[in-house]
């Protein structure tokens, strides 16, 4: 999975908290603050869906986008990039451990002890 550039993260940020498909006009609006072309944005989506990370659906004339990868599936990505890349996945998974909050630490405790469970049938 390739690294978002800093306007296509924006982008899929957008679409990840969106409710329903936004077409490319809604997008722009949620990027007021970044000053954007219509066709800047349009090609952004565009791109984003030739990388198969947008599903999209045309309704007349007008494009509508949704997130073909989720946010949670794009995180994990990440972490494991920078684990592999690391040169010490030890000593990154200590450093990460000692930083996370205590309620994180919970939630992955209990993930660990669930994932370390046999399945029951």
């Amino acid at each position: 999975m390739h690294n978002l550039g800093p306007l296509e993260s924006a982008v899929m940020a957008l679409l990840w908290e969106a409710d329903d498909a936004l077409s490319v006009r809604q997008v722009v609006e949620g990027l007021l603050d970044r000053d954007l072309a219509y066709t800047t944005v349009a090609t952004v989506l565009d791109n984003l869906h030739r990388k198969r990370w947008v599903d999209r659906e045309r309704l007349g004339r007008v494009w509508f986008y949704r997130p073909r990868v989720q946010a949670s599936e794009h995180a994990a990505a990440l972490m494991r990039e920078a684990l592999a890349t690391s040169g010490s996945p030890r000593a990154t998974f200590l450093k990460f451990v000692g930083e996370i909050s205590e309620e994180d630490a919970a939630v992955l405790r209990e993930l660990l002890d669930e994932s370390a469970r046999p399945e029951r049938r």
